[in-house]
């Protein structure tokens, strides 16, 4: 008998229209607190969401284009306790 499997709980679901420029600076704030602190929150109001990926990821682009729709995604995805892995090196 296999377990079931667990529920995927939503903890953010945002969308907004913002420029191009702070679009950009919400990239380099993300990007930075990672890089430093390994961790960044997403607020919401009152809401604070606390984003700690592992040191390893599994990361995804796409980009999709239909008539004059444009649609660009970043998707990283990490589980938790997961180890970092050796990188491959070539000598």
């Amino acid at each position: 008998m296999r377990e079931p499997k667990p529920m995927t709980e939503v903890l953010i679901n945002h969308e907004e229209k913002q420029s191009l420029v702070t679009f950009a600076t919400t990239l380099e704030i993300i990007a930075k607190k990672l890089k430093e602190q390994g961790s960044f929150q997403f607020v919401q109001g009152t809401k604070a969401i606390s984003i700690t990926p592992s040191k390893q990821l599994t990361v995804e682009y796409g980009y999709t284009k239909k008539a004059d729709k444009h649609s660009f995604e970043i998707e990283f995805k990490w589980s938790e306790g997961q180890k970092e892995l050796p990188l491959m090196s070539i000598e």
